[in-house]
């Protein structure tokens, strides 16, 4: 959906702003299913309160502001959701809920557990040929994806997800499953998230409500496993809000009757204040870590600016020749020369070296390949740098690190001759470096005697 509009830069920003105001939409509509409440003052003080709180709970300006799909992927568990509740309370499958459930794993593969959620939530009403359509159609675009992918000579999953799953990059082996709950249960959001699908299996088993309620909550625990089991955390807060704001609604939907009964009393008004604190200490609790992160959002988009836009610049400004990075993005954005991805999320072949530690002769193959004489890189990101490769400096940031995933990048001139061509075009770059961000020599010099590794 972005990379049509690309060259229109302020396209990410205004789309994610987009699907977050329909998220929000879906949101209320939701909450009116959950609170049935006479007192119209009273239902709307705490369905208007719910939503900002939700609004901070699921990090929806944090997600607007990273330029990626995460927006979209909230709208469709909030369309989702809503499909369920509509089925649940009017016993209809509406057509956008059948193409939530099968465009969501499209989105990210993750988006599978919340599709299958719904898919055996239909299962248990016996609905099975919307069970079977869903079904099909998720394994026919998912497996014409991987194909489309083999024909282009890759692997059938994309890169950057063999990159940064374990359970992918193993072949489906045990071990990572386990090392997956370990790990999940080691983070505060993974234990929130065991602790909900707990909560969910009391629901399901004791519950006093009608067996549809009770079913969807079993359904749930189904998904929530999943992401404990192979789910991942973090990365800015994105990888995990999915599943967290999937938790949070059908919850909402699920206590909607309890709160209702409280707030048809003659204690309403005091019940209303009972729920609004607890609902604000919830949201405190187990939401600090996103709400804090809100205040970090300048500082972590000047990250991105300080390096990875610096380095960008350099390459399409100054050096205008073929590089190597592992942190692909940016510099090859807008960049008509070749970018190979060392990390390998854009380069089967080097995650493939990567990952089995080999020496480091295979990043001296691939860059003579491409004719590269430059590398731009996390040091610490390999297991072995070639000795031959000489380092020309750093480039540093100028305030404290949020989203870059080092402090500093390596520039490497990969051989003697292209050594002096790289000192002479950095100093030219770092003339034009922003306030406090700097570029180090490697030597004690002004870019213009020889530098060594």
């Amino acid at each position: 959906i972005i990379a049509p509009f690309s060259a229109f830069e302020y396209f990410p920003l205004l789309f994610n702003l987009a699907v977050s105001m329909l998220s929000l939409g879906v949101m209320f509509k939701i909450l009116q299913r959950s609170l049935r409440v006479q007192d119209e003052s009273i239902r709307t003080i705490l369905i208007s309160l719910l939503l900002v709180l939700l609004v901070l709970a699921t990090n929806m300006v944090g997600l607007i502001f990273t330029g990626m799909e995460h927006s979209l992927q909230l709208f469709f568990v909030t369309l989702i959701v809503w499909g369920l509740v509509v089925e649940i309370e009017e016993n209809r499958i509406e057509p956008w809920f059948r193409l939530a459930i099968i465009t969501a794993p499209l989105i990210r593969y993750e988006m599978a557990a919340v599709s299958l959620a719904a898919i055996g939530y239909l299962l248990l009403q016996r609905r099975h040929k919307e069970v079977a359509g869903a079904s099909i159609a998720i394994v026919v675009l998912v497996g014409s994806f991987s194909l489309f992918l083999i024909k282009l000579g890759l692997d059938p999953l994309p890169t950057s997800v063999i990159a940064k799953s374990s359970l992918v990059a193993s072949g489906g082996a045990l071990a990572p499953i386990v090392e997956g709950l370990s790990e999940s249960l080691s983070g505060n959001r993974g234990l929130l998230l065991a602790l909900g699908a707990v909560g969910l299996l009391v629901y399901a088993l004791f519950a006093r409500r009608e067996v549809k309620a009770r079913q969807l909550a079993a359904v749930s625990i189904m998904a929530l496993a999943l992401h404990l089991f192979v789910g991942r955390y973090d990365w800015y807060h994105r990888y995990e809000i999915y599943i967290w704001a999937y938790f949070l609604l059908v919850s909402l939907y699920l206590a909607g009757s309890g709160f209702s009964a409280l707030l048809s009393t003659d204690d309403r008004r005091i019940n209303l204040v009972r729920i609004a604190v607890l609902a604000l200490i919830f949201v405190g609790v187990t939401g600090k870590e996103y709400i804090t992160h809100l205040f970090t959002i300048p500082l972590a988009s000047h990250n991105i600016y300080e390096q990875q836009f610096q380095m960008h610049r350099f390459v399409v400004e100054f050096y205008r020749q073929p590089v190597a990075v592992n942190d692909l993005g940016y510099v090859s954005y807008k960049n008509d020369h070749y970018v190979l991805d060392l990390w390998g999320l854009a380069s089967s072949e080097a995650l493939h070296h990567r990952k089995a530690k080999a020496s480091s002769e295979w990043m001296d193959e691939l860059t003579r390949a491409k004719g590269i004489s430059l590398a731009m890189i996390y040091e610490n990101s390999f297991h072995e740098i070639p000795d031959h490769w000489i380092k020309v400096g750093e480039l540093h940031l100028g305030g404290r690190r949020v989203t870059a995933a080092r402090s500093s990048v390596a520039f490497y001139a990969l051989n003697q001759s292209a050594r002096s061509e790289v000192v002479e075009d950095l100093n030219s770059f770092v003339k034009t470096l922003p306030p406090k961000t700097r570029f180090s020599f490697s030597e004690e010099n002004d870019g213009t005697t020889p530098v060594a590794r």
